[in-house]
């Protein structure tokens, strides 16, 4: 691990570092922007512990979490299990992690306090150009 990183495996075993609820920001962006009674295809980079993911899933989408930390995608997992959804869920660094993998494609990707360094952000935004449908339409931020 590079020195000055955080070691999330450590971070998430003492506890909900975040909470189990969704931001008030995911929250509001789903309720405003998400269609209703349709499920989408969400992928959720540095998803954590699983807050975002499992709320998404609990508004009926497909939702696939993306974090470097095995403790933390474990306990999305859990959460997910707790609130009768369903998450899958992928261990990767988001340096090597390539989002169109296999042909696959999202209707909304979600990076919620997902700082990385400028090569690895251009590239992924680059490569999230295209694997959405309509990627414009997909953007939030704040």
């Amino acid at each position: 691990m590079p020195d000055g990183s955080v070691d999330y495996d450590e971070r998430y075993r003492r506890g909900w570092a975040y909470g189990k609820e969704a931001s008030a920001f995911v929250a509001e962006a789903a309720a405003s922007h998400l269609p209703a009674g349709r499920s989408l295809r969400v992928l959720s980079l540095a998803e954590g512990q699983g807050r975002h993911a499992v709320h998404l899933a609990t508004l009926g989408h497909a939702c696939t979490a993306v974090d470097r930390s095995r403790v933390g995608l474990a306990k999305a997992s859990r959460l997910a299990e707790e609130r009768g959804v369903h998450i899958d869920t992928v261990e990767a660094d988001l340096v090597d992690y390539d989002p169109a993998a296999g042909g696959a494609s999202w209707d909304v990707i979600l990076a919620v306090f997902c700082a990385l360094p400028p090569d690895v952000r251009q590239r992924l935004h680059r490569c999230l150009l295209y694997t959405s449908p309509s990627p414009r339409d997909a953007t939030l931020s704040r």
